[in-house]
């Protein structure tokens, strides 16, 4: 039976149903459009995934709720939330998943490249806000909300390890 979820991917909503058919295979629909996928374990967060004769290799790390798929010098992150969970947090009285305070994590060893943003700042959800290469890649990583920039504890050249607080957005 498949499971399904709604994943949220660069603030865009996209419903995503995901089957085991195998050991390592996987049927993936993604709204209309379906895929066979076989996933294999690449490292301990690393995955290498093959559909039809095109290899995709991903660096997949949680980062909190979220996801942060690496793969070709860019990171996305994404909201995994499954259906049933969902209709949780959309029923009368929820509160909103982006609500409160939202510290912006390191999420992998790496360095800082650049501050996009300075305290005080207005932000929108999804503006960059810190610039930090790991793995050889640049990731620009983002605001999980709009909001003002409270605190900055990174600053360009600081090396940070994973789980590092880089910026406060309330």
């Amino acid at each position: 039976m498949p499971m399904r979820f709604v994943a949220t991917i660069d603030g865009a909503e996209h419903q995503l149903e995901v089957e085991e058919i195998g050991a390592h295979a996987l049927r993936v629909k993604v709204g209309e459009r379906q895929f066979d996928l076989d996933v294999y374990p690449a490292g301990r967060a690393a995955f290498s995934i093959l559909i039809g004769n095109r290899a995709f290799d991903l660096g997949v790390v949680h980062d909190g709720d979220d996801l942060v798929v690496a793969s070709r010098g860019a990171a996305t992150r994404v909201t995994l939330i499954d259906t049933a969970r969902r209709a949780r947090h959309t029923g009368a009285g929820a509160r909103p998943l982006a609500a409160g305070k939202a510290q912006l994590k390191a999420m992998m060893p790496g360095r800082v490249i650049n501050v996009l943003v300075k305290v005080g700042d207005e932000v929108a959800h999804l503006q960059g806000l810190v610039v930090v290469e790991a793995m050889k890649m640049e990731n620009e990583l983002k605001s999980p909300k709009a909001g003002k920039v409270t605190e900055i504890k990174v600053a360009p050249g600081q090396t940070v390890e994973k789980g590092d607080l880089l910026v406060v957005v309330e």
